[in-house]
């Protein structure tokens, strides 16, 4: 049997919602879920979780002992989700556990864990946005450099000239 620790509030960029011991449950292989060249079948420990990003379906993370996220799957809801991992380990439904971690408390912990890498001019998250360029203290974001690059090639304001 595994080490039966809570999981963080956030795996792989995303609030965990809900999770379960399925170490000693059953292993039905229905499908097959692949994590890159990888098959990723019995697992010990199984969360599902919300994007803190994009708005994307609710996942089910597969998961090693040690919380590591080996393979994703989900569904629209949560509750599909849960049924998901039903057709897998028979007898999860009763094994959830509500791990009740808000949107704020997921984001304090996301920045406390990842250096809290946010754009400096628009300050959103290294998540929520796509590109992200670094320097000494600072970061700016693929958006931010679009919006300066458009306000530099617009013309002078001739009102404003010396």
């Amino acid at each position: 049997m595994t080490l039966r620790t809570p999981p963080p509030p956030v795996l792989a960029s995303a609030r965990v919602v809900a999770y379960a011991y399925v170490d000693d449950v059953p292993y039905k292989k229905w499908g097959a879920l692949y994590a890159g060249d990888t098959l990723v079948e019995k697992v010990p420990h199984l969360a599902i979780a919300i994007n803190l990003g994009k708005d994307v379906d609710a996942l089910l993370f597969h998961c090693d002992s040690e919380w590591e996220v080996l393979g994703t799957s989900g569904g629209p809801t949560i509750d599909e989700a849960k049924l998901r991992a039903e057709l897998n380990y028979p007898g999860v439904a009763k094994r959830w556990i509500d791990l009740n971690t808000t949107v704020d408390k997921a984001l304090r912990y996301y920045d406390e864990t990842s250096g809290a890498l946010r754009c400096s001019f628009c300050g959103k998250h290294s998540f929520e946005i796509t590109g992200l360029v670094e320097g000494k203290g600072v970061a700016i974001c693929r958006g931010c450099v679009e919006d300066f690059y458009q306000g530099f090639r617009e013309p002078d304001d001739p009102s404003h000239a010396a």
